[in-house]
């Protein structure tokens, strides 16, 4: 049942940048800046503590089951009944949750590039590379992540130097023009997204230094937290007030990135290796689903799941929004309380049982 190839500490780091960043990036400036205006660079800033409280959750719930997806210990801790319920609720929520990033994904392209072209053609040939990674292996995943991750964050620095010159410090001014409530708001959306870090969880059993997981997450949620945050502030210094009206900001960003003509259409290199990035998180939460329904049902193989979980996917990404608008609401509205509940809600509740359980023991 288990894939028994171990990732690395350098990967596991890419992994969870990747996981938040390849949708946070694109979508987040417009969430955020809609809300605070001028001031939405501070939400990465205060989204960054949460993402740290998640790794300690789950890398202390990690310590205590180093052999257990978290999937696998909810029905430790909690039973085999409500234990399962749990269980089975997590993995809809991967699930689900995949299918919102899917459907991002192919919202993004039809925008942007392929405005004629059906999602579902998007939705289906995502899945079938992310279903061919996973007959393959996790480590495959992750070497493909290891490989552009560089790449990606290269990138990004250059995008950044060459937009520098349109970029108007006054656009950043005054500091807080709403009041601080309204950053504190505007922060709650890239706090759920922060959390999504939380799949370590369902990694633990794969690490090749499970002892140094923690001290890897820490350092994956400080640069997803930098990245953002600087992506915000270069958003907010070239387009103003206007970024808050933009879906896809960064996108509008890298579009104005160029040297001459020896240096330009970075947009299309950009959307190249985004879809590397997104490839890399549909692929991590397919393998959550699919380890996930496989350790549930007591299953030796997990391979002859794999199509049938795809086919599903694929449907509930074309189903669950008629449009991007409708997706975008999802976005504001109740996937963060949803988020809240799967990456902190039931974690802390598990650690709390588990640390409790300890000490009963100790006692006894």
């Amino acid at each position: 049942m288990h894939d028994r190839a171990k990732i690395s500490g350098l990967q596991v780091v890419y992994l969870l940048i990747n996981v938040v960043g390849a949708t946070a990036l694109v979508f987040l400036p417009g969430v955020t800046a809609a809300i605070a205006g001028r001031d939405d660079w501070v939400a990465p800033v205060l989204a960054t503590l949460p993402g740290f409280y998640v790794i300690l959750v789950i890398t202390a719930l990690g310590r205590c089951f180093p052999d257990q997806t978290i999937v696998q210990y909810i029905e430790t801790l909690l039973g085999p009944w409500l234990g399962r319920i749990i269980a089975f609720l997590y993995v809809l929520f991967f699930l689900h949750i995949n299918g919102v990033i899917l459907r991002e994904f192919g919202e993004l392209v039809a925008a942007t590039i392929m405005p004629q072209t059906p999602q579902v053609v998007f939705a289906i040939l995502m899945v079938a590379v992310c279903t061919y990674g996973l007959y393959q292996g996790l480590e495959v995943v992750a070497r493909v992540m290891e490989l552009a991750y560089p790449v990606m964050l290269t990138l990004f620095v250059l995008i950044i130097i060459l937009v520098s010159g349109q970029m108007k410090l006054v656009n950043l001014f005054p500091l807080l023009e709403h009041g601080f409530k309204t950053v504190i708001r505007a922060s709650l959306n890239p706090i759920a997204w922060r959390g999504e870090v939380f799949l370590l969880g369902m990694l633990f059993p794969y690490l090749a230094r499970p002892d140094l997981a923690r001290r890897n997450g820490f350092i994956a949620v400080a640069a997803i937290g930098l990245i953002l945050t600087i992506n915000a502030l270069s958003c907010n210094a070239v387009f103003g007030v206007t970024t808050g009206r933009l879906n896809f900001a960064t996108f509008e960003l890298v579009r104005l990135a160029g040297f001459g003509p020896f240096l330009s259409r970075l947009d299309a290199v950009w959307l190249v290796i985004w879809i590397v990035g997104i490839f890399g998180k549909v692929a991590l939460f397919h393998f959550a689903t699919v380890m996930g329904t496989a350790q549930l049902f007591k299953l030796k193989d997990h391979r002859p799941v794999i199509v049938p979980l795809s086919i599903l996917l694929i449907d509930l990404s074309l189903s669950q929004f008629e449009n991007l608008t409708k997706l975008l609401a999802f976005i504001t509205g109740p996937w963060v309380p949803y988020a809240y509940l799967f990456e902190m809600g039931f974690p802390t509740l598990l650690l709390l049982i588990a640390f409790l359980r300890r000490k009963t023991r100790t006692q006894t």
